[in-house]
């Protein structure tokens, strides 16, 4: 009799057990499914090509209501919050312009903030790379822009001595090999006043000559410019919810003029 209990109370603790697992399971599975794993499953997401796995399918705010959980919720207090009614906002001119992004878009761009040395030295520095086309269809990712104090070249000292003068040209410019031996920080200073300074120029001199180590990517979001009138970003949010992954983690209103300019810059366009 007490070998039968034993067996019996055994059993029903397998029981437990086993359906406090398939509850787990079930758990991690919703928080699974729910998670933007990938930056192309936010595309999906935010095309209303994949949905968030707790709104139906044939509810007639479908799309909507996934717009809504592509961006990270703890950005609004509540829905009279004037934030989330600027991203409904944002919600609205998506679905009444019907805009979709694309991997091809010219109007997408990653943001990396680079941590590396440089001579040994620690530094961050921000890098910029866009989408581009190889052939038939396929793309890569290239760089587009360097940007960090690194790069800019700025002279230690600001004194008119620095020069070469005004009648080297008589001396078959003897006193060139002043801007090889002095400081390498007071090269600007031999330059024209107009000289365009490239930062992205200096990196890839740095990058070539052995100077600069690019380590690891410390931080990185993705920036897109298709919504008409607003700018979004994304980033990797991790935590255990329903609303996690690659979200929108900032959006504001911008003009098309302004975004025409950015977009130009990052391309080496003028301006027509």
């Amino acid at each position: 009799m007490k070998r039968y209990l034993l067996c019996l109370a055994f059993a029903s603790i397998c029981l437990v057990t086993n359906a406090q697992k398939v509850i787990v399971n079930q758990l991690n599975k919703g928080l699974y499914d729910s998670r933007i794993k990938l930056v192309d499953e936010f595309f999906d997401r935010f095309n209303g090509k994949e949905g968030h796995p707790g709104i139906a399918k044939n509810d007639k705010s479908y799309r909507k209501k996934n717009l809504t959980l592509v961006f990270n919720g703890k950005m609004f207090k509540s829905k009279d919050d004037a934030k989330f009614k600027e991203a409904q906002n944002l919600v609205d001119t998506v679905l009444a312009k019907n805009i979709h992004i694309n991997y091809s878009d010219t109007t997408w761009f990653a943001k990396a903030i680079c941590h590396g040395k440089f001579r040994g030295k620690e530094i961050d520095f921000t890098l910029y790379l866009n989408v581009e086309h190889r052939k038939e269809d396929m793309y890569k990712w290239v760089i587009a822009k360097a940007e960090g104090e690194i790069f800019k070249l700025k002279p230690s000292l600001n004194s008119d001595k620095i020069m070469l003068m005004p009648d080297d040209h008589e001396t078959n410019f003897m006193s060139l090999h002043r801007v090889t031996t002095e400081k390498d920080d007071l090269i600007t200073r031999y330059m024209q006043k107009s000289y365009p300074l490239d930062e992205t120029s200096v990196f890839l001199s740095d990058v070539y000559n052995g100077l600069l180590d690019i380590e690891y990517v410390k931080d990185l979001q993705f920036i897109f410019y298709q919504v008409p009138g607003y700018v979004f970003k994304i980033k990797f949010i991790e935590r255990e919810t329903n609303n996690t992954g690659w979200l929108i983690t900032s959006f504001y209103k911008a003009p098309e003029e302004e975004k025409t300019d950015f977009l130009n810059y990052l391309y080496n366009k003028t301006r027509n």
